[in-house]
């Protein structure tokens, strides 16, 4: 195991160190345990980190999980619910800083900031890295169980708004995202809608189509869902996240993950820490811990998500199989698409769809 800063801190050199790693030092060697709340999508950490972490900075990690992005920005609106750290979506990301949510970052608690791929460093969503700091990223695609789809069935959403072939035949065996934006995207490049398109038009016909869709679908679900159901057969395709798919995986070799022929989204999740935070100390210190290389490999082996720091750190601590899989690490051929940040407003039209598709 290589030895991570902290490792290097002796009686001798205390002070010196734990000015350059931002005072925290003094986290560690306190007797009572202090308490860091942690709100964030199921299935997407190692729980041996948590403990790590307690083990390590003696402290008490309380560590919720949520199912849609929707949740978590709704528990930030809320006052944050109290949590010290909430990990977003990128679309949330700048509504929460211009609407004053989030703190800003201090970098000077956040020295491996400098591990971070410089594709994150100017991401769309919060260029800099002011506010936010990218937690793991993905794409948005198609999971299969080919015991019950055969391979090349499936090639894009073409087959999962197929009301006349495909979702007759796996009736009630398909789902699509609890999260409801990206049900939209899908239906948006399905139907040749550009994204930057929220008409009424635009926004009737993708209505239309879900509803279509709707009465074949097992329902809109979450990765604490859809992840098991994938591997035991339950779900025979659901639009799904790419680490989600590869984590079915490794439970049942007959699932496999499609990036559609329209187009899969990339997409980045980042750790924000919310204005009324009791503990944004603990939580920058998190922040820091995660990007750790050898903390950041543990989660990728894991999770089966990409960490956002750079690949070469990662080379000897994660499985060569995980770095190899395009389900995790897309090819070079395949066709993605970065999504923009959308406003309130968007937000609002979105919700409105979810409603008229739901609730008829």
């Amino acid at each position: 195991m290589k030895l991570t800063r902290r490792h290097f801190i002796y009686l001798a050199g205390a002070v010196a160190v734990a000015t350059a790693i931002g005072g925290y030092y003094w986290l560690s060697t306190r007797s009572e345990k202090r308490t860091l709340k942690i709100y964030n999508y199921s299935s997407y950490i190692n729980p041996d980190i948590i403990k790590d972490f307690e083990a390590k900075y003696n402290v008490k990690v309380i560590y919720d999980e949520y199912e849609s992005a929707d949740e978590a920005f709704a528990k930030l609106q809320l006052g944050g619910g109290g949590y010290d750290l909430i990990v977003l979506t990128d679309q949330y990301v700048p509504q929460a800083v211009k609407k004053g949510l989030i703190q800003p970052l201090n970098k000077e608690k956040t020295p491996n900031l400098r591990n971070i791929d410089s594709l994150f460093l100017e991401n769309r969503f919060d260029p800099g890295l002011n506010y936010s700091v990218p937690y793991a990223w993905g794409t948005t695609g198609i999971g299969i169980n080919t015991d019950y789809v055969e391979e090349g069935e499936v090639s894009g959403y073409e087959q999962l708004f197929d009301t006349k072939g495909f979702l007759p035949k796996h009736k009630g065996k398909v789902s699509m995202l609890e999260e409801f934006l990206e049900v939209v995207n899908a239906a948006k490049l399905y139907l040749g809608i550009p994204l930057d398109d929220w008409s009424d038009q635009a926004v009737q016909k993708i209505i239309d189509l879900l509803r279509s869709q709707r009465d074949f679908l097992a329902g809109y679900y979450g990765a604490s869902v859809y992840i098991p159901a994938l591997a035991k057969g339950d779900l025979h395709a659901a639009q799904a996240w790419s680490g989600d798919v590869v984590q079915a995986q490794s439970e049942n070799q007959k699932v496999k993950y499609v990036l559609p022929k329209e187009g899969a989204y990339i997409w980045i999740d980042f750790m924000t820490i919310p204005k009324n935070s009791q503990a944004p100390d603990l939580a920058h210190l998190w922040i820091n811990y995660m990007l750790d290389p050898e903390v950041a490999a543990k989660n990728v082996n894991y999770i089966y998500y990409p960490s956002p720091i750079r690949k070469e750190l990662l080379r000897g601590l994660v499985d060569e199989q995980i770095l190899s899989n395009p389900a995790i690490y897309p090819p070079e051929t395949a066709k993605l698409i970065q999504t923009m940040p959308i406003s309130e407003e968007i937000l609002s039209i979105i919700e409105q769809i979810s409603t008229a598709v739901k609730k008829v």
